[in-house]
């Protein structure tokens, strides 16, 4: 792989000539390395214009007229009396006037402060402000140019430089001690524009591009750069080594070494199959995973330009998880992240998130239970703000019955054999309707048949044997009474089995009936009620015996 490695000072100079190489000739201004007085500073290149005099341009850039000799021995040869349109020539950077430009707070997620006192949205920030911006916080600064910065959370940045050139460009320079941001610079297409981010380790400087840095601070202090659009000019703070990454690749500085070659970013994850809508209060997003990602880094804005962040996280699995966020439209963006900490190529998605209000929970029927035909209740319990709910009810395969604004927690339907599944959702005092909840499942079936019980009597045994037909996964409930309409009861009992013993009887007539209840608890009728007799047991002792022995008793 070819090194791209070179002396910081030819490097902005050919950074600056090759950005706009397609540009109208009246276009291209750029900032280079020259010397002036013996000392080196920069020069803006400008084009000559109608009507201009090198006093003219002294007045109109420089701190006075009287600086125009500083424009003469920036261009030797030059004809300081006969300016020609067109001709280009050099003014001195360290001379042109210039107006402090503060910066704007755009969106302010979380928390942030500068020297102790909370930022407000709206502020303007002046040079020399230090933000530091709290975990699970964001802040969006606009610059006077429209440039954006979108501030990351636990990151601690500061406002170096914020003013604008009477050459009507802008010099935007900003320090990361620690964090990350992400810039999108506006295009800095005027004499002497000037755009870049330092960290400890290391000077960015762009020209309308979309880019990333930031300052990892571990065992070693570690400043990764990543380039989505354009081209970034990447140098050491003594811009001793510098390296121009384009677009799709990133570089990475270790303290006090130079700039990487340029590395190819990651692939950007695949979110075509996420959903179009999210009706969970705890956001939950997982997509597949991309080849040699060590993290993953999903962001969640209100805006497709992702100004205004309201949640980030950074994770080793291709998931997000987030709670309580208001209900609303949403933006997700996805990176994967290297081994070495450089965030890949980004993904988009949009989403809207409907999850309130909340749907209730089921209470009844429990889910996949086994229910007789009949009268079946279901119970729910009720969310605060609840005014009404709508009920979607299907069985087998028919199409859902759709119950709307039914005003109590509960509802009873007739029910027939089949398979239900429903569904709730909740009206508030606005008669807003929230998202459906989870699908709770019952079965309806028949009852078991009742049996039809019969009494044996064997003889010359003293037990009394009630018995029917029965059916394996049953159990079953008997009772014995003495009259038809079960009123008196003299026995009664659970048996597993389709018949019981009973010690013998009294004599007389007995009533039995059964009920059957399934393994799952669904029971049946009783049967009717079975009539049987036990008859009066037989003396043994004759009777014509009786005879022989009266005429002695009357003795």
């Amino acid at each position: 792989m070819t090194d791209l490695r070179f002396p910081a000072a030819f490097l902005l100079g050919l950074f600056a000539l090759t950005l706009h190489a397609a540009e109208p000739a009246e276009r291209r201004t750029d900032v280079i390395a020259g010397v002036a007085d013996g000392v080196t500073a920069g020069v803006i290149e400008y084009t000559v214009q109608p009507g201009d005099s090198i006093s003219s341009l002294s007045e109109r850039y420089l701190d006075g007229r009287a600086r125009w000799g500083a424009i003469a021995k920036l261009n030797p040869g030059l004809d300081i009396h006969k300016l020609r349109s067109g001709q280009k020539l050099y003014l001195p950077e360290n001379r042109i006037r210039s107006v402090s430009k503060p910066a704007r707070v755009l969106k302010i997620n979380g928390q942030a402060q500068s020297d102790g006192i909370n930022l407000q949205e709206g502020q303007q920030l002046a040079a020399g402000t230090v933000i530091d911006v709290d975990a699970d916080s964001f802040v969006t600064l606009q610059l006077d140019d429209g440039s954006i910065l979108v501030i990351e959370p636990n990151t601690r940045a500061r406002l170096d430089e914020l003013r604008q050139l009477s050459t009507g460009s802008q010099r935007s320079l900003i320090h990361i001690d620690h964090g990350r941001i992400n810039a999108k610079p506006s295009p800095q297409t005027t004499p002497g524009a000037r755009f870049e981010i330092s960290t400890p380790s290391a000077t960015t400087a762009v020209r309308g591009t979309h880019f990333r840095v930031g300052e990892n601070e571990g065992k070693t202090t570690v400043t990764v750069i990543e380039v989505d659009k354009g081209r970034v000019l990447v140098a050491t703070p003594e811009k001793s080594e510098s390296v121009i990454v384009p677009a799709g690749n990133g570089s990475i500085v270790a303290a006090g070494q130079a700039p990487s070659t340029p590395k190819p970013l990651l692939p950007a994850p695949d979110l075509s199959a996420l959903p179009e809508k999210h009706t969970q209060t705890i956001l939950e997003i997982v997509f597949p995973p991309v080849a040699n990602a060590a993290a993953y880094r999903v962001t969640v804005a209100r805006d497709e330009t992702f100004n205004d962040v309201v949640a980030v996280n950074e994770n080793t699995l291709p998931q997000l998880k987030v709670a309580n966020l208001p209900d609303g439209q949403y933006y997700l963006r996805a990176r994967a992240v290297s081994a070495e900490g450089l965030h890949g190529l980004e993904a988009h998605n949009a989403f809207l998130l409907h999850a309130r209000p909340e749907p209730p929970f089921a209470s009844a029927p429990v889910l996949d239970k086994r229910l007789p035909t009949g009268a079946i209740t279901l119970m729910w319990a009720a969310p605060e703000n609840a005014v009404s709910y709508d009920i979607l009810i299907a069985r087998d395969e028919q199409p859902p019955l759709r119950i709307e604004r039914h005003p109590e927690p509960s509802y009873t339907l007739e029910a027939v054999p089949g398979q239900y599944r429903w569904q709730l959702a909740t009206r508030d005092i606005g008669d807003r309707l929230g998202p459906f909840g989870r699908q709770s499942a019952f079965t309806v079936i028949e009852p078991p048949s009742a049996p039809t019980a019969q009494a044996l009597l064997p003889e010359g045994r003293d037990v009394v044997t009630l018995a029917w037909a029965g059916a394996p996964d049953q159990t079953y409930h008997w009772q014995l009474a003495s009259d038809s309409d079960f009123s008196s009861i003299r026995q009664e009992g659970e048996s597993e089995k389709p018949s019981i013993e009973l010690p013998m009887l009294d004599a007389g007539a007995y009533f039995v009936r059964v009920r059957a209840t399934t393994s799952d608890g669904i029971e049946g009728p009783y049967s009717s009620g079975q009539k049987f007799i036990v008859p009066e047991e037989e003396s043994g002792f004759p009777a014509w015996i009786l005879l022989f022995f009266l005429p002695l008793l009357a003795l």
